[in-house]
């Protein structure tokens, strides 16, 4: 997934991620899996899954994390459910599980229209794959993370009970020496078939070259009409000052776990590069299409509001037909 290519799409001047190594190279699991796998959790237990319902979400910890999370929960402290009303926990909360929504709402529809196959790029913690209502006419699931993530992550599974269905497959990819759409061909994906690929909570960390090379890989490796959903962080405008506070602040955060946010791109740089390597015109979900639809019946915090503006909502896009004759 690296690239030697320079990108066009730099950090950001004064931006808080020097060069680090890129997330899911390393030999550990990732941190921020958790934290997003004990948010949709904490959405179940808090909110009852009103924007996402994910009935898997606490048991896809196993057992020791999923009794953390409810006694921090019950407790007094900065996770209770006393303490949660307006805070940062709770912002983040509504936009994790707003992707997770839109990606599984997005699949639904495409495997309406023919789409039979589905891949989470950086699965993570996500238990899709683990339940039992796929929509009717998907056959194929993969899971695609790092090797050090996936062995955790389906260690945590069997202590739950958890297993694969038939028709679901563990990828585990080091992106650092592998190419994924290799790696998903080997483990059966048909690359003639339409595809879903969700891509969530994975480009904001990636060094923006191995972005682009990603979507130029499924631009030119998925089969036509296949379908792409994810999600990004926006580069802030040069006199958008507390919009750049807020994302030094946010990427301090991930930093200090050792997962520092490194891409950052405007809604302009982000369909030029889409359109430049395959795919047809973007759907941009924006932050403020979701607050009035999905996160309607939500207060307006100030956080929510401090989040979704740096994060630029969700972008859906349709792998583009190719001319006769031309080179997959």
């Amino acid at each position: 997934m690296t690239s030697t290519t320079r990108s066009a799409f730099p950090a950001p001047p004064g931006s808080p991620s020097p060069p680090q190594p890129p997330l899911l190279a390393s030999g550990r699991p990732s941190h921020t899996a958790l934290l997003c796998g004990v948010a949709r959790a904490r959405h179940q237990l808090i909110e009852g899954g009103e924007v996402f319902a994910d009935p898997l979400a606490l048991d896809i910890l196993g057992p020791a994390h999923a009794a953390q999370v409810r006694e921090a929960l019950e407790g007094d402290g900065p996770q209770s459910r006393a303490r949660d009303a307006g805070s940062l926990s709770q912002a983040m909360r509504g936009a994790l599980a707003v992707r997770s929504r839109i990606a599984e709402d997005t699949l639904r529809d495409a495997a309406a229209h023919g789409a039979t196959q589905y891949v989470l790029l950086g699965a993570g913690l996500d238990t899709f794959a683990l339940r039992n209502a796929w929509p009717a006419g998907l056959g194929r699931v993969f899971e695609v993370d790092h090797p050090a993530t996936q062995e955790w992550k389906r260690a945590l599974a069997a202590s739950a009970g958890l297993h694969m269905p038939a028709g679901g497959a563990y990828v585990p990819v080091d992106f650092e020496r592998q190419d994924f759409m290799e790696q998903l061909v080997a483990h059966g994906l048909d690359a003639r078939q339409r595809t879903v690929f969700a891509w969530l909570g994975v480009t904001m960390y990636l060094a923006p070259s191995a972005v682009e090379a990603t979507l130029a890989r499924i631009g030119a490796g998925a089969a036509p009409g296949s379908v792409l959903v994810f999600d990004y962080v926006r580069r802030p405008g040069p006199l958008q000052w507390s919009r750049k506070l807020a994302l030094a602040l946010m990427a301090r955060r991930f930093g200090r776990m050792g997962e520092p946010w490194r891409c950052f791109l405007t809604d302009t740089e982000l369909q030029a590069l889409l359109a430049r390597h395959g795919f047809e015109p973007a759907e941009f979900i924006t932050p403020e299409v979701i607050r009035s639809t999905l996160l309607a019946h939500r207060p307006s915090t100030w956080r929510q509001r401090m989040l979704s503006g740096l994060l630029g909502g969700m972008v859906r896009v349709r792998v583009a037909a190719r001319a006769p004759g031309s080179a997959r």
